[in-house]
């Protein structure tokens, strides 16, 4: 398959960045996700200073032996953002014999100083505004 210039320009902080800002998203704080692209073995699944994540690491069988992995899952919580990578899935008994189903590593791409809160979120905005409006209401039916 040829490859176009994205695949060469995802590698780069700014070109990430100008990305995000052309979807309306925070550059600073947001990563671009790119599935579908099978990482190979000698690439990494985190590019452009943490601003790119490629989480396609080949969990179709038929990619394992050019990723060497089993695919990626991306975590995200209140503490931050995780890539967690995951084995092969072999056989039943070689995942019961060796626990290969639950063995996984995880690498951080990023972790919160100060967690994140649903208050901070869009939804808790959205929230917040609700309850304001909801009080004024209450507030002039009591009077």
């Amino acid at each position: 398959e040829h490859k176009n210039a994205y695949f060469e320009l995802r590698k780069e902080e700014w070109f990430c960045k100008q990305l995000l800002e052309e979807f309306g998203l925070n550059q600073e704080n947001g990563h671009v996700i790119n599935g579908h692209t099978p990482v190979k073995k000698e690439q990494e699944p985190i590019l452009a200073n943490k601003k790119m994540i490629v989480i396609d690491g080949g969990y179709s069988k038929a990619y394992q032996p050019i990723t060497g992995i089993g695919g990626y899952t991306l975590l995200y919580n209140s503490y931050g953002l995780q890539l967690v990578t995951h084995h092969p899935f072999t056989s039943k008994n070689d995942a019961v014999k060796n626990g290969r189903d639950i063995i996984s590593t995880r690498k951080i791409v990023n972790q919160e100083l100060e967690r994140q809160t649903v208050a901070d979120t869009d939804i808790g905005k959205e929230i917040k505004k609700s309850l304001e409006m909801l009080r004024a209401i209450l507030s002039n039916y009591d009077n």
